[in-house]
């Protein structure tokens, strides 16, 4: 084989590499939800995605200010009442995941509780 078809192989199993190592060739999709967080409850209640997905929460409280909280995935973000926080991250992590309140709003502020599951 000749010099130049050997650093063409070359050259194109180095661009292979890049590109199913930047996982773009096998890109996830973006799965968005609106969700509503009141008195002592996220709605919905339970968000499902698969793993590698990117994945956007637009998070609106409604009655007074919360927090929004995953622990596992290092979130933990205010939400002022009446505006929308955008939170986004990749599903890494296989697993079921507690969604918390964060910010102390009232007698049932430690059942304000939803899930993430990552298939």
């Amino acid at each position: 084989m000749s010099t130049i078809k050997t650093n063409l192989y070359i050259f194109y199993i180095i661009i292979l590499a890049a590109v199913v190592g930047s996982g773009e060739l096998f890109a996830a999709e973006t799965k968005t939800f609106q969700i509503t967080a009141k008195k002592y409850e996220f709605i919905p209640a339970v968000i499902n995605v698969n793993q590698g997905d990117k994945v956007v929460l637009q998070v609106t409280a409604t009655d007074r200010e919360h927090g929004f909280g995953i622990k596992e995935l290092n979130i933990d973000r205010v939400l002022p009442k009446g505006q929308t926080v955008t939170i986004e991250f990749i599903a890494n992590k296989k697993g079921e995941f507690t969604i918390s309140c964060t910010k102390l709003c009232g007698w049932g502020h430690f059942g304000m509780k939803a899930k993430l599951i990552v298939s």
